[in-house]
């Protein structure tokens, strides 16, 4: 009879380690995958000069972006159903399908960290900075095969991801309707599910973390417990800094439509000042 083994004794599922050569395959596949994607909306979008790809490089690595962001969330919801027991020991539970997926997310970000150093023309340092903790705490987790729920939990941050880049590309491409109600009640959905999922998915997810690494040191080696902790730390502090930028770009897009609308007041006041008869 097969004895079950397990990484801890507080485990509750098995340790089932999977080849680390199957993260190496997937994340390759991915890598190749986004590649392949630039290449082919930068050549719809026509844009292959080099002079126009920089200028546009931050349209396109935004697109890219939500594309990635839009497939990990659907992955996500997809692994959730697929092994919702899950949940009930994330550290311990693993299955394929959700290395896999983890597996895709880290190419994705080593393209987008390779893409960054070739192409940025503005401060990226947040940005690598993020990706450099991001790929290494993922990367050990593949490699021991371990701690893949929690990994997902921290994928989930993609989810607000979505609604993030939706964001940006609303102001740079135009929506399927041209109907000016419809760009409005766009927009507005996609405002609100950017501070739902934000509060939720970014904010939730570093609390969550940490109150499991202060509940469960014990189950982490000390080194990968201090790294974890440090890691969420600068995750939280990013998304502290992001969470200003959301609020300080808001509310000065705001104000602008304000001005504008004021103008345009001033402007038809004047205008029937002008048409009136003295």
């Amino acid at each position: 009879m097969h004895t079950l083994s397990y990484f801890h004794e507080s485990d509750i599922y098995p340790y089932r380690p999977i080849q680390p050569i199957w993260a190496f395959i997937y994340m390759s596949l991915s890598f190749i995958f986004f590649f392949l994607t630039d290449r082919i909306t930068k050549s719809i979008s026509k844009i292959n000069d080099r002079t126009v790809q920089k200028d546009n490089w931050l349209k396109q690595n935004t697109l890219l972006s939500f594309i990635h962001s839009l497939l990990c969330s659907i992955l996500l919801l997809i692994a959730a159903l697929r092994a919702p027991e899950m949940f009930d020991d994330p550290l311990s539970h693993s299955n394929f399908f959700n290395y896999a997926l983890i597996s895709f997310s880290v190419g994705y970000f080593l393209w987008d960290f390779f893409d960054c150093l070739r192409n940025s023309t503005v401060s990226i340092l947040p940005i690598l900075m993020h990706h450099i903790v991001v790929i290494t705490f993922l990367v050990h987790t593949l490699f021991r095969t371990r701690n893949i729920g929690y990994a997902l939990y921290a994928l989930s941050l993609e989810v607000n991801s979505v609604f993030l880049h939706a964001r940006r590309l609303l102001r740079w491409y135009t929506p399927l309707s041209s109907s000016i109600d419809f760009q409005n009640y766009l927009k507005l959905f996609v405002d609100i599910g950017n501070y739902i999922t934000f509060i939720i998915f970014r904010f939730g997810v570093v609390i969550v973390a940490l109150r499991v690494l202060y509940m469960q040191p014990d189950r982490i080696e000390p080194a990968i417990h201090l790294f974890t902790v440090l890691s969420v730390c600068t995750i939280g502090i990013l998304n502290i800094v992001l969470f200003y930028r959301l609020l300080k770009n808001q509310l000065s897009r705001k104000s602008k439509t304000m001005k504008k609308k004021l103008n345009e007041d001033n402007i038809l006041v004047t205008d029937n000042n002008v048409l009136l008869p003295s």
